[in-house]
């Protein structure tokens, strides 16, 4: 038996490098676990840009299974590669899984696809339904599959323990492509991320997928596999991004890991994603510095200009200043992630928003306000006809934001450098 595992070929910008590591090249490694008696091939054609043709080499050997892994703006690729599989080779099975299923399932509930993963963590629902199909059954849990002409929906999908959840496979993302991807979207470091978390029980945000995906119950891998697995270094990357929604969610989890770590692997670099609430305690940011933590991301959104009103409930100004300036005291790094576009949003509360993170020390990681969860209403006929291709998190423009189009783009590619007055696109 052969599993091919894709990322299919969709040349977009917004490629985030070590979420595609932690979630893709896991499965690929849980995949190899649960069939090392077969073969399971990995093509991360959607991270390296690799050519359509190098996934259609694979496809000439006949698969018995191809998994495809789509992101929103990578459905229309997905279901071109589906349909060229189908073509290729009529007897593959084709099973599909990834966000995009949180918020266009019936895109993907037609031919020629086979399978789709609706809910459970989705490297145990593939294997499973994997499992099921190479004995000539049903999937039992996590997937809706087809049946002739009609489509049937199984249990819920079942979850993992943390100590199960798989580490990535090294092989499956070359790490010169790796590295030349980071490169052209100017990011700094090439990052090792695992995941040490799922679950999210803060669910504040309908345009999050995350609480969607894994729940909103905090579940965490075991310390002690997180160290080991931190104390063999990150080698050939730089340093360790811990995926997970909320770092410090549990406190007498992250006690525990910075108790070990410090007597294990106390220099070994780290960095990960958080609310910025916790950060406020200064003792926390020294804890954590003083295991190798570098750098913190958490969600901003938007502040606003007239401070008699707010628009998010992320945070507020006094706060911000509190944890930049511990974040500067322990060499930390805060990367504050901001959205374009939010209803209410203008011009001046976006400037406002940018000026005051560049100002504090904060890196601002700008995106565009991408509506997913508008998604979910539209008709499959009216799927066909967007261009889905354009709602990945750097392209999705909105005019509400106050923006033109050439400075939507301008800050997205370089927030540090945004400047209107000035900017040579201004013309």
């Amino acid at each position: 038996m052969q599993i091919l595992h894709v990322s299919p070929s969709s040349p977009v910008f917004d490629k985030t490098l070590h979420y595609f590591q932690a979630v893709f090249s896991a499965t690929s490694a849980y995949l190899k676990a649960r069939f090392p008696n077969h073969e399971v091939v990995t093509e991360a054609a959607g991270l390296t840009g690799a050519p359509e043709r190098v996934i259609v080499r694979h496809l000439a050997r006949k698969p018995d299974f191809l998994v495809l892994w789509a992101r929103v703006w990578e459905a229309p690729a997905a279901r071109q590669l589906a349909e060229l599989a189908r073509e290729i080779s009529p007897a593959t099975r084709i099973l599909v899984w990834g966000e995009s299923l949180v918020y266009i399932p019936h895109y993907f509930q037609r031919e020629p696809f086979d399978v789709v993963v609706l809910s459970g963590d989705p490297e145990r629902v593939l294997a499973d339904a994997i499992e099921r199909l190479a004995q000539g059954l049903d999937p039992e849990h996590g997937v809706s599959f087809r049946w002739g002409h009609d489509w049937h929906d199984t249990s819920p999908g079942r979850t993992l323990e943390g100590a199960e959840w798989p580490f990535p496979d090294l092989a499956a993302i070359d790490p010169v492509g790796y590295h030349t991807a980071r490169l052209h979207r100017e990011k700094r470091t090439d990052d090792l991320s695992f995941t040490i978390s799922r679950g999210c029980p803060i669910n504040c945000a309908a345009w999050c997928p995350t609480p969607r995906k894994e729940g909103v119950k905090d579940r965490r891998r075991p310390v002690e596999q997180t160290v080991e697995y931190l104390a063999r270094g990150p080698e050939p990357y730089q340093l360790f991004q811990l995926h997970s929604p909320l770092l410090v969610q549990d406190r007498l989890w992250i006690a525990e890991l910075i108790a070990r770590k410090a007597q294990v692997c106390p220099q070994v670099p780290f960095k990960s994603v958080d609310l910025v609430n916790p950060y406020a305690e200064e003792a926390l940011v020294a804890e954590l510095a003083r295991v190798g933590l570098k750098g913190i991301g958490f969600g901003i959104e938007t502040l606003c200009a007239d401070r008699s009103r707010r628009l998010t409930p992320k945070v507020d100004e006094r706060l911000l200043e509190q944890v930049a300036a511990h974040f500067a005291r322990y060499g930390v790094e805060g990367k504050a992630y901001t959205q374009l576009g939010l209803p209410g949003q203008s011009r001046e509360d976006v400037l406002y928003t940018h000026r005051l993170l560049l100002d504090l020390g904060f890196v601002p990681r700008p995106t565009g306000a991408t509506p997913f969860q508008r998604l979910r209403s539209k008709s499959l006929q009216e799927l066909d006809a967007m261009d889905l291709t354009r709602w990945d998190r750097k392209s999705y423009y909105d005019p509400r934001s106050g923006l033109s189009h050439a400075e939507f783009l301008q800050i997205i590619t370089s927030p540090r450098g945004f400047a209107p007055e000035v900017s040579p696109w201004a013309a």
